[in-house]
């Protein structure tokens, strides 16, 4: 998986880049996104000129040309519509860029939405490449994203560089449901779970940790006396220096803890998986989890 990634990166990643809409929030899956992403462009002899997320982006940080690498995840279309706003606004402000959007999921559940953005990437054409992480989502970007450059590669999760320290946990027979609470969960999710299970989210939705709060306290000055540019390079460097590390092994010290994992959240399935553990996905309410699964992984079963 590791090389199908970085083969994939090395026929588009061909200078010094721009890494755009990073996770500053609190969901581990993206963090392990992001984290695979860093262990895969590292083993690129380009490096990375500016890193950022849709909240805090300094238009003049990023030059007219620039290549700019876009994080994958699961919001591609319009479930999650500010990501799919980010993208369009940077091919609008950035009309000589090239566009590397990592591997993603695509869903759009409105034709409208999905016919402004046909006209808008094809537009770009061969300065827009799109990685799917799922055949599904690949097949419907053949289809009607045609124009531009369509991949099938990895979840960039598969990407990390995983510490042995977690490789060799010992057995606990402790068995856990990890239920996500948001808009993508499925109506009968919790009826393909036996009703013993304790029930989890990640842990950093169930109680936000402390270094976040202090991040967010000590970036409460900068923000309120400085122009918005300091506070917006703060958000940049405490992420990617304290928080991005700190989550990475929220992650990994949540499931390792377990030896049998049904799980609504992609990701906690996928580190499940990673780690040796038995995992039993709980697809989520348009078929994300199945797609990716059995693209990689085969084998799966709700």
């Amino acid at each position: 998986m590791k090389d199908l990634i970085y083969n994939a990166l090395l026929s588009v990643v061909n200078r010094d880049y721009v890494l755009m809409d990073c996770p500053y929030h609190a969901n581990l899956g993206d963090h392990l996104i992001w984290e695979g992403t860093l262990c895969a462009l590292k083993r690129l002899p380009y490096k990375c000129l500016y890193t950022s997320s849709v909240e805090y982006w300094q238009e003049d940080k990023i030059k007219d040309g620039d290549l700019i690498l876009i994080c994958g995840g699961g919001n591609f279309g319009d479930v999650w519509p500010r990501h799919q706003e980010l993208r369009r606004l940077l091919m609008e402000r950035y009309p000589n860029s090239t566009f590397v959007h990592l591997p993603q999921t695509m869903r759009y559940s409105d034709e409208v939405t999905l016919r402004s953005d046909i006209d808008l990437f094809s537009q770009n054409k061969e300065r827009v490449v799109i990685m799917l992480r799922d055949q599904r989502s690949y097949d419907f970007a053949k289809e009607h994203f045609s124009d531009n450059n369509i991949m099938l590669v990895p979840d960039m999760a598969f990407a990390m560089d995983i510490p042995n320290i977690y490789l060799s946990s010992p057995q606990t027979e402790r068995v856990v449901y990890i239920r996500r609470r948001d808009h993508e969960l499925s109506e009968n999710a919790d009826q393909l779970v036996p009703s013993d299970v304790p029930v989890r989210d990640w842990p950093t939705y169930e109680s936000l940790p402390l270094v976040r709060h202090l991040v967010y306290v000590v970036g409460g000055p900068i923000r309120h006396l400085l122009p918005r540019r300091y506070y917006c390079s703060y958000m940049d460097w405490a992420y990617k220096h304290i928080l991005h590390p700190y989550y990475i092994r929220a992650a990994y010290s949540f499931i390792v803890k377990f030896d049998k994992v049904y799980t609504t959240r992609l990701h906690a399935g996928l580190l499940a998986h990673f780690l040796g553990k038995d995992v039993i996905i709980v697809d989520n309410n348009y078929g994300k989890m199945r797609a990716v699964w059995d693209t990689w992984i085969k084998d799966s079963r709700d």
